[in-house]
């Protein structure tokens, strides 16, 4: 019997230690929102997303900025899952 297998791709990590790792991050809502597009392309099933501060990258826990990449995420109609964090302290800004 074949084994069922759910892929899960968390789009930009959540410490800003990533950034030095890999600078091509993606950091604003609609880079991340791309980036989650293309990872359910690609076969993902689930897609974790932290948001970051779009001009530095540093982790951020904006209502808005969250909210921006959920409404593209939504508009293209794709079915893969949303993960949200709950890291980042537990708060929401807004």
């Amino acid at each position: 019997m074949p084994r069922k297998v759910i892929v899960t791709c968390a789009i930009t990590g959540g410490n800003s230690a990533v950034l030095a790792k890999h600078p091509n991050i993606p950091k604003t809502p609609s880079q991340i929102a791309e980036a989650a597009l293309d990872a359910a392309k690609a076969g993902a099933a689930v897609v974790h997303i932290h948001v970051r501060e779009p001009d530095t990258g540093a982790p951020s826990n904006r209502f808005e900025l969250y909210e921006q990449v959920v409404k593209k995420l939504r508009d293209a109609a794709t079915d893969v899952i949303i993960n949200l964090t709950c890291g980042m302290d537990g708060t929401i800004a807004n």
